[in-house]
């Protein structure tokens, strides 16, 4: 048999290891010395040669079990012959690492400190690697365990060889598989261990631990399919009192079980606690429950293993994200947060909506008290200001001259993580549009981009392609729109520096009032302020907002206002006396429930911080408690001549193909009609030529009157039409 001196080299004792591989080369040394011992018992070196019981046991070998002491017959420690050759080897490997001053380069070492192992226990660690090292080593471990299909070493063998070598510190089988340290779970897998018959339990390490003693974990890979990495080294702190409160947890966990952010900025919460990881200097690993509930049972086996492994290894913080979306059916989820919250190394950040501590946790019994509380703060203006520009120069991005940050942070009251997200996307857009500077239009296609609106039936968006150009309204009535768009622009700088809204007990939003007869404009004026701000136009379905339920309508607007603030939309109330119509007296329940109704929606108009449009063709059928409360009131009138002449030369773009003697000024003279009159007609008159393949004329113009004048029920005068008259039936 081979002895110390064969495994070690003495001339090396009190050196610095050079690298990983030297300290894991003589811990295995160490094993193998303790191997070669116990293969003595089977015969190895002895005239009779190697023997396994196999499946049967012969008679020899049951008269040799009887005739030893009963203390000595389970253990197979018949004499302690090498212990003062593991002396020696276990104090020439501390030697070397106490030399060793870069102390990251010794895994088995480092592992054995932060987890306070043993010296049996260390070398449970050793005998799970070997198998990684050589296929060798399986053979050996089936024939020294009397199964040579059992390929890996179990803790019954373990127990063997610390009995013939230590006579302290030996493990016991039932608490090394379920002690506090977190053998199983985290070094060895938990598939591994036999809760009935502890003996037979199988060292096998973790995916974390073995990567981590072979060296082949690096910061770039994810560790698992649903754990990741998560840092932000150069990235600066957007939210100070709440990164603070983070790190407060993780400089003191003892006072606190938990910390709960909340909000609904994943990314934001994200950002907070990678920030306060990276002031408390541990590594943040980012789970997300949804992955989780998508996950076959290994790849959770590997996320729950490694954190755990690096929780021991390191004390990191485990960010569990949106643990709101969770209900009460969510049994192995609660299963699994308990299990990781009661480990007593992890540093758990829990993130949720609005409800401060969901009420499917309470009914888990998942969250224990205390619990620190943070709530995310909304960004102001300011901060918005400084994440656009933070990430349009992280991307690059060479900006626009009329591309104001400050015009988007100020319209668009969304988070860290969408402004994030948008700047990435707007990045993508300019790649294939070939696009060398970011502007407005193509943030705003970003923004739509990641933005996610549901109204669920109860608004759908309106496409907003007309321009000031368009908008053939009264000088008096554009600057007013205008003024009501530049207010919403700088609502909040403005607010915010000269401290109007700490005197404003309703809000910052803006509404605007639209009214007038049928066709005066009040739609397109719409289309062109959301233009001019940026944001969506959303037309509120009013047929689906009342209902004759009580508290149906309430619960129908609640939803629309609700969707609408978190989106950053504008809500065009079409036909808005339907709803803002005077209160009647009560003379009836129905009369009283419409009151109410009609009350809540002003208190919610009034409350939204937001853009509201109304339009209406009976401005005095309004509640006059909303006319007070309405920021600007716009009265479009029928137009007149000069307004007519516009709406007939713009209306149609320049590429219709159009003859020269056509009279717009005979038209606008001689017809008092609407711009949406005039827009149908000329329409209609475009599409009749494009059908005969000719080129728009005053006979498809006169005739598309006709039709109009037809659909409004009124007789067309053909005494008005002069000389043109002859094409009404032309």
């Amino acid at each position: 048999m081979y002895g110390y001196r064969d495994y070690f080299d003495e001339a090396l004792s009190g050196t610095p290891y050079k690298n990983r591989d030297e300290e894991i080369a003589e811990y295995i040394s160490l094993v193998e010395l303790m191997l070669e011992d116990y293969a003595g018992l089977k015969g190895l070196g002895t005239e009779e040669g190697l023997f396994s019981r196999g499946l049967l046991i012969s008679e020899e070998e049951m008269k040799e079990y009887f005739i030893n002491h009963p203390s000595l017959r389970d253990s197979d420690a018949f004499f302690y012959v090498q212990a003062d050759m593991v002396d020696e080897a276990l104090l020439h490997i501390k030697s070397r690492e106490d030399a060793t001053d870069d102390k990251s380069i010794l895994p088995i070492y480092n592992i054995k400190v932060r987890y306070g192992l043993s010296t049996p226990e260390t070398l449970a660690v050793v005998l799970g690697f070997m198998v990684y090292v050589s296929r060798g080593y399986e053979r050996v471990f089936g024939f020294l365990q009397d199964d040579i299909e059992l390929s890996e070493a179990t803790v019954g063998l373990l127990i063997s060889l610390s009995k013939r070598v230590f006579k302290e510190d030996i493990p016991d089988a039932d608490l090394f598989i379920s002690d506090n340290k977190g053998l199983f779970g985290s070094i060895f897998k938990v598939a591994g261990a036999d809760m009935i018959y502890p003996l037979r339990s199988r060292l096998i390490l973790t995916h974390a631990a073995a990567s981590y003693i072979s060296g082949s974990f690096t910061e770039a890979m994810p560790l698992s399919g649903i754990v990741k990495i998560y840092g932000e080294d150069s990235e600066p702190v957007f939210y100070g009192k709440e990164t603070y409160a983070v790190s407060l947890l993780l400089d003191s966990k003892d006072k606190f079980s938990c910390v709960y952010l909340e909000g609904k900025d994943s990314e934001a919460a994200l950002h907070i606690a990678a920030k306060a990881a990276q002031k408390s200097n541990k590594r943040l690993f980012y789970l997300s429950l949804n992955d989780i509930k998508n996950s076959d049972v290994e790849d959770i086996s590997i996320a729950e293993e490694t954190v755990k492994f690096y929780g021991y290894m390191e004390g990191i913080t485990l960010l569990l994200i949106d643990v709101n979306e969770m209900n009460v059916n969510d049994a192995f989820l609660f299963v699994f947060l308990k299990r990781l919250l009661d480990n007593k190394v992890l540093y758990p950040v829990l993130l949720s909506g609005d409800d401060k501590t969901p009420q499917s946790l309470k009914l888990g019994r998942v969250i224990k008290e205390p619990v620190l509380h943070i709530g995310i703060s909304a960004l102001d203006v300011k901060m918005r200001t400084a994440i656009w520009d933070y990430y349009i120069k992280s991307e690059k991005l060479a900006k626009d001259k009329d591309f104001s940050s400050e015009e988007l942070a100020d319209c668009y009251e969304i988070g860290y993580g969408a402004i994030k997200a948008a700047v990435k996307q707007a990045g993508l857009n300019m790649l294939v549009k070939g696009v060398k500077k970011v502007n407005k239009d193509i943030m705003i296609d970003a923004l739509k981009g990641i933005g996610t609106v549901n109204f669920n039936g109860l608004a759908k968006e309106v496409k907003t392609v007309y321009t000031w150009d368009d908008l053939c309204i009264g000088k008096e009535e554009s600057r007013i729109l205008k003024t009501a768009c530049d207010r919403y622009k700088i609502k909040n700088r403005i607010g915010e520096s000269w401290g109007i809204t700490k005197k404003n007990a309703y809000g910052n939003g803006v509404s605007v009032l639209l009214y007038g007869p049928p066709g005066t404009g009040k739609t397109m004026s719409a289309q062109v302020v959301a233009r001019e701000i940026g944001l969506p136009l959303y037309r509120v379905d009013t047929s689906q907002l009342f209902s004759k339920y009580i508290g149906e309508t309430q619960k129908n607007l609640n939803a629309v206002f609700d969707e609408a603030e978190t989106s950053n939309v504008i809500l065009f109330f079409d036909e808005a006396d339907a709803l803002f119509s005077k209160r009647t007296d009560v003379e009836s329940s129905n009369d009283r429930h419409a009151n109410q109704e009609i009350a809540f929606l002003l208190q919610r108009i009034e409350e939204y911080k937001g853009m509201s449009i109304l339009a209406t063709n009976y401005y005095s059928g309004f509640d006059k408690a909303f006319v007070r409360r309405i920021t600007y009131a716009v009265r479009l009138e029928q137009p007149d001549y000069e307004t007519r002449l516009l709406l007939w030369n713009n209306t149609l773009p320049d590429t219709v193909p159009k003859e020269k003697d056509i009279d717009y000024e005979f038209l606008a003279e001689n017809f008092e009609l609407t711009g949406s009159n005039i827009k149908a007609i000329l329409l209609s008159a475009a599409y009749m030529a494009g059908a005969e393949d000719k080129k728009l004329s005053m006979s498809y113009i006169v005739r598309a009157m006709k039709y109009e004048f037809d659909k409004l029920g009124m007789m067309p005068d053909s005494g008005k039409f002069g000389q043109y008259a002859a094409y009404l039936y032309g």
